[in-house]
């Protein structure tokens, strides 16, 4: 590895001598500058005796300076505020005053609780934090001011930012209470901190007014910018001292009370503190009109002229600057509005801008009369004389006079340009843009002069022309006097600007302008009758100059080299501590013992230390211990200087709060000139996010993994649940058709298939359920219901069911239950009956008991039912009872095989819950089991039981007239032959238009229409019905929704295009017949109207075969269009797929998936819903995968119903 460089050891070595710097303080002597003049102190006895004990005061104070407070650099004085105050102590208590400078605060402080010095100096409330120490009366007012970058945002806002602080200016805590979200950046010196918001090391800088102001102006930081006061409760600077020195204080207190108002104004005067903004005014006396403009006018667009120095211009960063850029921060802080600067190339562009409406305000303009008539100027804020320009080497002239027939560059429209006309006619004006352009027409000869503010004038030759231009002789009697400007209807603004210029005073106003003078106007006009003397004087004085210049050029030389040395040297070591300070992850460097040399604020942040508690020490002498880790890192340290290798991995740091990071860790060996290794330098990245993002990705890779495999759990599970009962179908149906073909009636095979078949049924709607459920599509319908009646008719069925397996089935139903409720009829009975069947299936011996007990509620429209069933059945074990309300959990029993797909009580629970109620269980194995629903119920006023509780007998109806529409032949057919079946006469119409026509041309009872057919659908039929219907004032006439799409909400679509129900494929004779025996049609929720889950068998002609009594004539008749159909489709299907018709194949897929649900080819159902959902997001190759099975499944139905045909 190559030896780290020079500048890096000698970096090192100067940062370790602070650290072995002596703690023995520096003596000053004080150097007071006021005088007590004519006021005195006269003692108390107690307090001279106390002084003449004394002899001497220490009055401490600390290095930094912290100008204009406490000065000392370059001398063994101690001046500024501070010192005077001290001075006037020292003359009123008649008593000398030694001062003692220590290198830190706190060893300043230090010295204070020991006894050391007697006072410490500019104190205010970081001393404060420190329980022994009192305070005199404040000397001074602490105005906490913030100050931020031009070009960065408030850092009070919730973004934050990097606030530099001097660190014994405030208490820590408290400053971060006041901004939470900024990053605290803490200081040695006023004057580092300030100068990292300048070269952007921090975005502001939190300070006292006082020694801010000073800064600011003394070295000229034109890159920031007063903000405003900041939010932050101080008292001031005061003379901190111990408690115990109770005379010490009312001495002191005593002497600070007769300094005169007029003396302390005279100190602050002294030092530079008179023309501060004042920034306690916030905000102006403005007339109601004056207050609504700025409130519909927060933003001000202003225009300026780009280098026009140093009024207006731009950085290198292309931030805004000069005076008026001072100026315009001022009545900002005044007024609250905002200013967004646009730049314009010329004066009269500036001008043009405003008038047109492009800009609200002129920032720097000079007034004229041309002028006056369209703009508003308000009072001049700066006054300088115009100056003649000429070039140096080819002088043709020092005034206007000698310029005659010249050329001269001028600013057109100015007062300037008035007063040449008028004065001076002989002289040829050139016009230019701005003061710029005129400087550089005259740098290239292009006029011979050129005339300009003196101000102005300056700025721009030092920039660019200082051995090509000079200033010759001031012009005019009238200086050039700049001025803020608006259009002249701009009433309020105007009103605005100068109620703001108003404000500010004087002294402030010379303090903005004071940054941007570079030096006085020069005197060209001085009196020529001492020329003869000076130059006898300038003679005489050269000859010894030249001798003395002799002396001082040897030893400049010498100076010169040596400073070119240092200065080279200060340079680096500068670029190396901003280097290592800007980079914003932690580095470090340590020696070879492991002690730590430097660091940057990104370690001091990080590790949460002070620079003091770090330098100088290894990690295992740090003040918090963090376990084991210290050891180890002081471990890597020593294996990478002993084995000159570097060391990099991600390594858990753990900080002081006890907050823990990932960090990716890299050590490096430094070799001294020698090639030995003297030390190491590290660092590290913080990558705890990155980190944080491997775990949460390895989590969702988990989860992932685990819905994966519940995916597959749910299909096994449903695999297994749905083969079982199929098994029993297909093979009981297969058995019963080979015993027919010999002519024998296999009633026990149909009737096992037909119990697996409703099992089957069973577990759909039990999905179907657990679906809606989980999806939150799951609701109550709560109707008036006699509870006595619903309880016994669903007690009744079970009894009958207890009585075939030789069981006892009692009840006890409490009288109280003998009353009308709001409840779901439809969900109770659906839990009840779960519970009932569970009891009576798995208890082979003995009883099944319910009890249904009830209580008055909280209120008396409130009724608290308690409902147990008991049985002596097999019972539940403790293992099964944690997992039995898991959807597919069943009881492992030997004696009782299990039945049932497992979700009745995890549905029964549910829907318990949707209720308000708790369903609990309790068993013992081999004895039985109890289970408990407890809910509360709404009573309402007793009448006949509900219709939805009673099982009333389907009544009979009259021969229907029904008009049955629909665009698929074999479902048509088929409800035609339902209908006929139940004693209807039913007309047929294959789409929505002839049904419209046929209901047109005869009276009907009833139409029945598909909902999706072709040309006209189902709901375009039952609007241009009831259209028909209200034009001509008929009666409306009943329509039934008959659809195979079973989704949720498509009741009510139907009813909102006017049908007065909906029914859904299949469905039953009985429930058919039902349907049309109810009145007022409501829907009910009927299992065989539910969607048929998919299963692997191809068809199912039983519901056909009921239908036809058996007749196979019939049955022909009933299939022979399902055939024919199915013939054309198939032809129909490749046709549309040829022409890529998308619309075509997803008709002719909804066509044959309507005859598929009539024969119940479930395999063919899900192939045309596949090849539906495929249209509607085409991919060509899935597509055609779904257009083959589609027709290869049509061909397979096709070939099994091709038997019937004869």
């Amino acid at each position: 590895m190559r030896p780290v460089s020079l500048t890096v050891v000698v970096t090192t070595l100067l940062f370790c001598s602070a650290t072995w710097v002596s703690a023995k303080p520096v003596s000053l002597n004080l150097l007071g500058r006021s005088q007590a003049g004519l006021y005195t102190l006269i003692p108390s006895e107690d307090e001279s005796r106390w002084l003449r004990n004394k002899g001497t005061l220490v009055l401490g104070t600390s290095a930094p300076d912290y100008a204009p407070f406490d000065i000392s650099t370059g001398s063994d004085y101690y001046e500024g505020i501070s010192a005077d105050y001290a001075g006037l102590l020292s003359q009123l208590l008649k008593i000398e005053i030694h001062v003692n400078r220590y290198s830190t605060r706190l060893e300043a402080i230090e010295a204070l609780k020991k006894g050391e010095i007697d006072m410490l100096a500019t104190s205010n409330a970081y001393e404060q934090e420190a329980p022994q120490l009192t305070f005199s009366t404040r000397y001074v007012i602490d105005t906490p001011l913030l100050v931020r970058r031009i070009d960065k945002p408030d850092i009070s806002g919730p973004e934050g930012g990097r606030l530099a602080m001097l660190y014994h200016y405030q208490p820590v805590d408290r400053v971060k209470k006041i901004y939470p979200n900024a990053q605290l950046q803490l200081y040695e010196s006023t004057l580092g901190a300030l100068s990292a918001v300048t070269f952007g090391q921090a975005d502001a800088y939190l300070g006292d007014m006082i020694s801010t102001h000073n800064l600011i102006n003394k070295n000229y930081l034109n890159t920031v910018y007063f903000k405003a006061l900041a939010n932050l409760d101080v008292q001031g600077f005061h003379f901190a001292m111990l408690k115990s020195n109770t005379p010490l204080l009312g001495l002191v207190n005593s002497s600070l009370a007769l300094i005169p108002e007029s003396e302390a104004n005279a100190i602050l005067s002294r030092w530079g503190v008179s023309g501060i903004p004042d920034t306690h005014v916030q905000t102006l006396e403005f007339t109601q009109a004056e207050q609504r403009w700025i409130e519909n006018n927060p933003r001000l667009k202003v225009a300026v002229t780009d280098d026009f120095l140093p009024f207006t211009f731009f950085d290198e960063q292309g931030t805004f600057n000069g005076l008026a850029a001072d100026l315009l921060e001022r009545i900002s802080l005044s007024t609250g509005l905002k200013f967004e600067v646009i730049s314009v190339p010329s004066v009269s562009a500036l001008v043009a801008s405003v008038t047109e409406g492009k800009a609200d305000l002129m920032a720097a303009i000079t007034p004229s009369n041309r002028r006056l008539d369209n703009l508003r100027i308000t009072k001049p804020y700066l006054s300088t004389p115009y100056v003649l320009i000429n070039r140096k080497q080819r002088h043709v002239g020092a005034t206007l006079e000698q310029l005659k027939g010249k050329r001269v560059a001028v600013i057109p429209d100015g007062s300037m340009a008035t007063f040449l006309a008028e004065h001076h006619p002989e002289v040829k004006f050139v016009y230019a843009q701005n003061a710029a352009q005129m400087l550089d027409l005259l740098a290239h000869g292009k006029v011979e002069a050129a005339i300009t503010p003196l101000i102005s004038a300056r700025y721009l030759i030092k920039q660019k022309y200082a051995s090509q231009l000079k200033i010759s002789s001031t012009v005019g009697k009238t200086p050039a006097q700049f001025s803020l400007a608006v259009d002249k209807n701009q009433h309020d603004l105007y009103s605005i600007l100068s109620k703001s210029l108003a404000r500010i005073s004087p002294e402030e106003m010379d303090s903005i302008t004071h940054r941007w003078r570079s030096a006085l106007v020069l005197d060209n006009f001085a009196s020529k009758t001492h020329y003869a003397s000076i130059l006898k004087i300038t003679a005489t004085a050269a000859g010894v100059i030249l001798i003395a210049i002799v002396w001082i050029v040897y030893l400049r030389r010498l100076i010169h080299t040596r400073s070119r040395a240092e200065r080279a040297l200060n340079d680096q070591l500068a670029f190396m501590r901003t280097l290592i300070d800007g980079t914003p992850h932690p580095i470090y460097v340590r020696d070879k013992d492991g002690r730590l040399l430097i660091c940057n604020e990104g370690y001091l942040h990080t590790m949460g230390l002070r620079h003091e508690e770090l330098i100088g020490r290894t990690l295992l002498e740090l003040p918090f211990n963090p376990g084991q880790q210290h050891v180890e890192f002081h471990a890597d340290y020593q294996n990478v200087m002993k084995e000159g290798k570097p060391l990099m991995r991600d390594q858990i740091l753990k900080l002081k709060d006890g907050a823990q990071l990932t960090i990716y860790h890299w050590v490096l060996p430094y070799h001294a000139s020698d090639d030995k290794v003297v030390g190491i330098i590290g660092g590290w990245i913080d990558i705890s996010e990155r980190q944080q993002l491997v775990v949460q990705l390895q989590d969702a890779k988990e989860q992932a993994d685990q819905a994966n495999r519940a995916k597959s759990d749910f299909l096994t599970t449903m695999s297994h649940e749905i083969r079982t009962p199929m098994n029993a179908v297909i093979g009981m149906l297969e058995l019963a058709m080979k015993k027919a073909e010999h002519g024998v009636a296999d009633s026990e095979s149909i009737g096992v298939a037909s119990q697996a078949a409703h099992g089957l049924l069973e577990l759909i709607g039990d999905i179907l359920d657990v679906a809606q459920i989980e999806s939150g599509n799951m609701s109550l319908n709560q109707q008036r219901t006699h509870l006595m009646t619903l309880v016994q008719s669903t007690a009744r069925v079970f009894e009958a069911m207890a009585q075939q397996k030789g069981l006892l089935m009692s009840f006890d139903l409490d009288p109280k239950i003998n009353t009308d409720v709001l409840i779901d009829p439809l969900r109770f009975r659906q839990i009840l009956s779960n519970l009932l069947s569970n009891a009576v299936k798995f208890t082979d011996r003995g009883q099944v008991r319910l009890s249904v007990r009830a209580n008055q509620g909280d209120d008396q429209e409130r009724l608290k039912v308690s409902v147990l069933v008991e049985d002596s059945g097999v019972g539940i074990g403790a293992d099964d009872q944690l997992r039995l309300f898991r959807p597919f959990a069943q009881v492992n029993n030997r004696q009782q095989p299990p039945g049932g797909s497992g979700l009745g009580l995890m549905i029964s629970r549910q829907l318990c819950e949707m209720m308000g109620g708790e369903l609990t269980l309790t068993s013992t194995l081999g004895k039985g089991t109890q289970i408990k629903l407890s809910l509360e119920i709404v009573t309402v006023l007793s009448q006949k039981p509900d219709v939805a509780t009673s099982e009333e007998p389907v009544r009979q109806l009259r021969p229907l007239k029904i008009l049955v529409v629909d665009d698929y032949p074999p479902n048509r057919r088929l409800l035609a032959q339902q209908l006929h079946y139940l004693g209807h006469y039913a007309v047929e119409a294959k789409e929505g238009a002839q049904g419209f026509k046929a209901w047109r041309t005869q009276p009907f009872d009833l139409i029945m229409t598909d909902c999706a057919m072709p040309v006209m659908d189902g709901y375009e039929l039952t609007q241009s019905i009831r259209a028909e219907e209200a034009a001509h004032n008929l009666p409306p006439i009943l329509i039934v929704g008959f659809t195979a799409n079973a989704q949720i909400g498509e009741t009510e679509r139907c009813l909102a295009a006017g049908m007065n129900d909906c029914l859904f494929k299949p469905i039953s004779l009985h429930n058919l017949e039902a349907r049309l025996a109810c009145a007022d049609l409501i829907p009910i929720d009927v299992s065989d109207d539910k969607p048929a889950c998919t299963t692997h068998k191809l068809i199912d002609l039983e519901p056909l075969e009921r239908l036809a009594n058996g007749d196979a004539h019939t049955l022909k008749h009933l299939l022979e269009p399902l055939i024919s159909s199915l013939e054309e489709d198939m032809s129909a299907l490749l046709k549309a797929f040829t022409k890529h018709d998308l619309p075509g194949m997803s008709d002719v897929a909804h066509k044959v998936k309507s005859g598929a649900r009539m024969v119940k080819a479930q395999q063919l159902v899900m192939c045309c819903e596949q090849l539906e959902q495929a249209c509607l997001a085409p991919e060509w190759s899935q597509l055609a995968q779904r257009v083959d099975e589609q027709y290869e499944a049509m061909a397979q139905v096709l070939e099994l119903i091709e038997v019937y045909r004869v």
